[in-house]
């Protein structure tokens, strides 16, 4: 573990935008608890970012993940950890997002871009931020 080494770990999550509204899910038994983020998780050993993004999203909203699109890079130390993360925007079509690990996400739903439910994940502000304003990296709070 990166925690146990010292050393950062590597985050990749992906954010789903549809006519306005970001799919959001509330953070349950995991570092951020209690707030609301979308599909990500760690890097494994020999996988590509977008391998990892598109797993994350099938094993944690059971969505197959189209294009990808990058969205930024951050570095997030909070909640007593350290984390190099990246972000991409995922195209699923039609496809409607549902919680397959409620152990992980306990509410989810569709939620305007302009009135986000609070708080908000740090990877996932810094996302939400980019695809606003197009920056590509947040150097940390």
């Amino acid at each position: 573990m990166a925690a146990e080494s010292g050393r950062p770990q590597v985050g990749v999550g992906v954010i789903f935008v549809r006519e306005a509204m970001v799919f959001l899910a509330k953070r349950h038994g995991a570092h951020g608890e209690d707030t609301w983020a979308s599909a990500g998780g760690h890097l494994e050993n020999g996988e590509t970012l977008e391998e990892c993004a598109r797993r994350e999203a099938m094993e944690e909203l059971g969505v197959t993940v189209r294009d990808l699109r990058f969205l930024c890079v951050s570095n997030i130390i909070a909640y007593g950890k350290h984390y190099v993360d990246i972000e991409f925007i995922g195209d699923i079509d039609g496809q409607e997002p549902k919680l397959m690990e409620p152990e992980a996400f306990i509410d989810s739903g569709w939620y305007p871009l302009d009135a986000l439910p609070e708080p908000v994940f740090h990877a996932m502000r810094y996302a939400l931020e980019s695809y606003r304003t197009g920056e590509h990296y947040y150097p940390g709070d």
